[in-house]
């Protein structure tokens, strides 16, 4: 079995190897918790196992409805219970994305192959993450949806599809077996606190609800739950934060060389084991992706304080 290793844990030093979102989560957060004091009995029960309330909030922002919702314990765990349905389908996947989907068809001993761009749409099942990561990339799916049927698996991993103000959450139907991954941990800033959901049609949502049951019954607590819908509720900073964001990009573009792109909340750099030794000595740590053969870095940058170091770390180096 092949295994996944996540970014480094780093103290002392500067780590930027994991993706988090370069502005913090919404103040309401900070009330939450401060008002959470006074129920603190409430935490010797066990959560509530569907998270109606947190289900029923996204579903009415998203304009579906709750059935349509799967809630979970981030979306690596959401997208984990899909690929343990679809042990007997035949996957393709991208060379270059994000290299959980290869050790969650090799765990379930799913047949997959990893193709190329304009060659993953002509045929039947596959699994895209749009932005791709870590490359970034923004592909449109119209034709591929337009064509899709009850035959066909589409999954969409949609971690960064905040960034990008777009989503195919619209084109989620009863005539389709779309399943779309969303997570909390990117555009909303609470990584640590682990909320993901899937969105699909109810015979899906329904089938991945059993499975899980059959897992654990209460894998999302109340808290994280209270905080998630928090998160909801401050629109305003959520459109800030994001916004921000984009600032960021064009910003660090102009800043550094043509070799670095800036896409959500990291930057994506195309084979360049020099910085990534020259790095290391500077005692900064950043993630490595080997695709093909070929090494690709990604620099995930925490705050502006931090962001000014990498520039200027950057600039000495070039």
């Amino acid at each position: 079995m092949k295994i996944y290793f996540p970014g480094i844990r780093c103290y002392n030093e500067i780590k930027l190897n994991t993706n988090e979102n370069f502005f913090n989560c919404s103040k309401n957060v900070y009330f939450l918790i401060k008002i959470y004091n006074n129920y603190i009995e409430k935490i010797k029960f066990y959560p509530d196992s569907n998270c109606f309330f947190l289900k029923y909030i996204i579903s009415k922002q998203i304009k579906l409805k709750p059935n349509n919702v799967f809630i979970c314990n981030g979306s690596d765990e959401g997208l984990f219970f899909v690929f343990t349905l679809l042990k007997k389908y035949f996957l393709k996947t991208l060379k270059i994305t994000y290299p959980f989907y290869k050790i969650y068809c090799k765990y379930n001993n799913i047949k997959f192959k990893t193709v190329k761009i304009n060659k993953i749409f002509l045929l039947n099942n596959f699994v895209l993450t749009n932005p791709n990561s870590p490359t970034g990339a923004f592909f449109n799916c119209f034709k591929i949806l337009k064509k899709n049927n009850k035959n066909k698996i589409i999954i969409i991993d949609e971690a960064y599809s905040d960034f990008s103000n777009y989503s195919f959450i619209n084109n989620i139907s009863i005539n389709n077996n779309i399943i779309i991954s969303k997570t909390f941990s990117k555009s909303f800033s609470i990584a640590n606190i682990r909320i993901g959901f899937l969105v699909s049609n109810k015979f899906i949502i329904k089938k991945i609800e059993n499975l899980k049951q059959c897992f654990n019954s209460y894998t999302v607590s109340s808290l994280n739950s209270y905080i998630a819908i928090e998160c909801l509720k401050d629109k305003h900073y959520f459109y800030y934060s994001v916004q921000n964001n984009i600032y960021l990009k064009f910003l660090i573009n102009n800043t550094l060389c043509c070799n670095f792109n800036f896409y959500g909340n990291f930057i994506f750099i195309k084979s360049n084991l020099n910085l990534f030794f020259f790095l290391l000595k500077k005692k900064v740590f950043i993630r490595k992706f080997v695709f093909s053969k070929k090494k690709y870095f990604r620099i995930t940058i925490p705050n502006f304080i931090v962001l000014k170091k990498i520039i200027k770390i950057i600039k000495i180096w070039s």
